[in-house]
């Protein structure tokens, strides 16, 4: 027999029980810990109206960068356009992803349901390039069809969209990121919802009527769940866009020009009264063309887009501009600036005169106006009929017909790290467009119809409208827009620059572009924040800025004293990115409340 068995105490079996149990507590805790480190902690959930900050400019914002920078009216959506870039992407999808945000943060300046124009540098081959997405009349539009009808607002002011085909377009062109990675940062921001800043308040207020019209479905993005109108310094969401958003990230185009989207969308706007149908969409086609091309002095290149945009008009400001050797002397003391600034504003006057022959090359022969308006030549004979005396009556500049007053927009201006760059202006025309919103795409609809001029409706001084610019099927409206790249003697870009603000845009590129490369503001925030003038031949007055006054006003009272009437009106907005050596710097119009983004 062996020896006899120990006999196990309760002691021992409570022991051995609590040694399981501290190791079943300990793994458990191991496992918690790891879950709680590996899962990031939840995003606060906001409903629509709740408070929010908005977006502001880091310390740093503006630069001076040595990579790259872009430049948009909404400080967050500069940031995304930055990360493309870090990311690998061109300055085109830089460009796709901006605009989309922009779509959001400032829907009343722009968005996929209106249309652009984008300047294209690649500096590796020197090649530049417009890519023209502007809207075009439907297929049954006609010259008088807004003899009793409204062209501001409504399904019939609704042009054909050219927004998206544009996007597609330009990718396929110069895109380097997968299509749908560009549209994944706004999704998520369209879904979790974003604060709205002070320039979309204003245009909310001043169309609260046509957003609360239960016809135009503004107010179910617009409003909170008590029907209350939204306004500054609240969370909106846009679901629905987020969906169709959503659907052409995974598709391509022809996603929303074709197939149930385009159908529902057409649907829409025929509910509101349009006369757009899926004919239409499957018909629009993007236009690609080479940019104009003017050298100015100091061995510099602009390029800038041809009509129906306004980089003929800017290049005819500028050559007669150059013609004086503007420099910084040329605004010392109060007396210089008189000068200079008269001279700016007859410059102005001219150049608007020409551009009311302007119109889509597609359907007019201007390519002599074309060729005139971009010659240095024809510049020097504009400017022997200057006089540094006095102004004249509207007739004397030679305008053959009054132009359409143009809208709002939202322009971007972006330098790669490569050297290449975008400039793109993009517009539903005025405020929030047609407002009139697709239910079926959360797509907030353009007015570009009320872009072109219509048969009997003289102006004010009984000019008539210009033929030009007749609607006709097909036809793209004349524009004012001019995203303009700037190139030094060595092919590196030197400025990227363009506006928003209707009429007012051209003038405002020119008078940006020459405070910093000629007037001596090389610092660009400087020559972007510099109250502006203004003018478009009719009305006869200078317009300055009501929000950013004009000094010295000894200034304001010489050019009185040479018969100029001066009064004060809204502004555009300009955002520009420059480069000199090594140093890059950006800035976003103060008056909108964007800050650029870049990195080093």
């Amino acid at each position: 027999m062996g020896p006899p068995r120990k006999k196990t105490s309760t002691r021992d079996v409570l022991g051995c029980v609590a040694i399981v149990a501290l190791v079943v507590m300990v793994i458990a805790l191991s496992a918690a810990l790891a879950v709680c480190r590996a899962s990031p902690p939840a995003k606060p959930k906001f409903k629509v109206g709740d408070p929010c900050q908005p977006y502001s400019p880091p310390i740093g914002s503006g630069g001076p960068y040595t990579q790259a920078a872009v430049a948009a009216d909404a400080g967050r959506c500069s940031e995304i356009g930055r990360d493309i870039l870090k990311n690998g992407g061109s300055v085109v999808d830089s460009a796709i992803a901006t605009l989309l945000c922009i779509g959001l943060f400032n829907a009343h300046s722009m968005g996929i349901g209106g249309g652009f124009f984008m300047t294209v540098y690649n500096k590796e081959n020197n090649a530049a390039e417009v890519i023209n997405a502007r809207e075009t009349a439907p297929a049954r539009a006609s010259e008088n069809m807004f003899e009793s009808a409204s062209s501001k607002t409504g399904g019939l002011a609704i042009a054909v969209p050219g927004e998206i085909r544009g996007y597609w377009e330009a990718h396929k062109r110069h895109g380097k990121l997968p299509w749908s990675d560009l549209f994944q940062p706004v999704i998520q921001i369209a879904e979790e919802g974003f604060c709205i800043g002070n320039a979309m308040a204003i245009a909310i207020t001043e169309t609260k009527d046509n957003i609360t019209n239960p016809d135009n479905h503004m107010c179910d993005i617009f409003c909170d769940e008590n029907k209350n109108i939204l306004g500054e310094r609240q969370i909106m969401k846009r679901p629905q866009l987020a969906k169709t958003l959503r659907a052409i990230a995974d598709g391509n185009a022809d996603t929303f020009y074709t197939g149930d989207m385009a159908k529902n969308l057409v649907k829409d706007i025929q509910d509101a009264g349009g006369i757009i149908t899926e004919q239409d969409l499957l018909d629009y086609r993007v236009n690609v063309t080479d940019p104009l091309k003017i050298s100015i002095v100091g061995g510099l290149t602009v390029l800038s887009p041809p009509p129906p945009a306004s980089g003929a008009v800017l290049s005819l400001i500028l050559h007669i501009l150059e013609g004086y050797g503007l420099d910084d002397s040329s605004v010392d003391g109060s007396d210089n600036q008189t000068l200079t600034y008269h001279r700016m504003v007859e410059a102005f006057k001219f150049a608007y005169a020409k551009r009311t022959e302007l119109g889509d090359p597609n359907f007019l022969d201007i390519e002599q106006l074309v060729r005139n308006m971009t010659s240095p030549d024809y510049a020097e004979s504009l400017r022997l009929k200057i006089d540094d005396s006095m102004t004249h009556n509207y007739t004397y500049y030679g305008p053959s017909y009054a132009m359409s007053p143009g809208g709002g927009t939202s322009h971007l201006s972006i330098l790669g790290p490569n050297g290449d760059a975008v400039a793109v202006t993009s517009t539903i025309n005025q405020y929030f467009g047609s407002t009139v919103r697709s239910p079926s795409t959360g797509i907030i609809m353009n007015d570009e119809m009320d872009d072109f001029s219509s048969p009997n409706k003289t102006n004010f001084y009984g000019v008539h409208p210009s033929p030009a610019n007749y609607i006709k099927p097909g036809k793209r409206p004349l524009s004012s827009v001019t995203p303009c790249i700037v190139l030094d003697s060595n092919n590196d870009v030197r400025l990227v620059v363009g506006a928003s603000g209707g009429s007012k845009i051209t003038t405002a590129t020119a008078y940006v572009a020459m405070q910093h490369l000629w007037l001596g503001l090389d610092n660009i925030k400087y020559a972007v924040e510099k109250p502006r003038l203004h003018h478009q031949l009719l009305p006869q007055q200078i317009d300055v800025e009501s929000r950013r006054p004009f000094i010295p006003k000894a200034v304001l009272e010489g050019l009185r004293q040479k018969g100029h009437d001066v009064e004060e009106a809204d502004s555009a907005i300009v955002q520009a990115v420059a480069r000199i050596g090594s140093s890059i710097t950006a800035h976003c119009d103060s008056l909108k409340g964007g800050f650029p983004s870049g990195y080093d």
